[in-house]
């Protein structure tokens, strides 16, 4: 009778100790610790709001990966556009803005041809150059939309820019 009740004993143990370590592993996983980062995300949402004017935030994330610390802020625009921008949580440099397009319907979904383009080739890389450094390494036009790579010595940038207005509908910044 009583290796039972220390088998229960041990068994309930593992349970308990197995459940609190998932929580926390869960819980933990988006948490930092205040000295791990220096820009606040009250500063995150200011530098969000300051990169797309007029934006509504209505949510923000905290994200690691691969070490690099990054508050994820999700928005919309006064027009109803959703907007997605990732602050470098020690630095406070905008890594990537993600405004999401109007869906297309059926018969707009075909690859427009780049003579149908309202903003020259030309143009739409020197607004890339303007949202990032480096040097142009590709541009390719894919649904109506400029996508550039960009590279420098320590980073690669993906700047996607809509080929009607000119507008950046996406950058990206990674390490190499």
């Amino acid at each position: 009778m009583m290796k039972k009740k220390l088998m229960i004993a041990g068994i309930t143990g593992v349970v308990t100790l197995g459940g609190a370590f998932g929580v926390s592993a869960v819980a933990g996983d988006n948490q930092w610790k205040s000295e791990e980062v220096k820009v606040s995300q009250k500063e995150a949402e200011s530098i969000a709001t300051d990169e797309v004017k007029k934006l509504t935030i209505n949510k923000v994330e905290k994200d690691n990966d691969d070490n690099q610390y990054y508050y994820e802020i999700d928005g919309k625009t006064e027009d109803g556009k959703e907007v997605e921008v990732d602050v470098d949580a020690i630095t406070g440099e905008v890594i990537k803005v993600d405004r999401d397009e109007e869906e297309k319907s059926d018969d707009d979904s075909d690859q427009q041809a780049a003579e149908n383009l309202k903003v020259p080739k030309e143009e739409a890389e020197k607004i890339a150059k303007e949202k990032s450094a480096g040097e142009i390494v590709e541009v390719e036009v894919d649904d109506g939309n400029y996508e550039i790579e960009l590279k420098d010595d320590t980073h690669e940038y993906d700047v996607t820019v809509n080929g009607q207005t000119g507008e950046v509908i996406e950058s990206e910044k990674e390490k190499e």
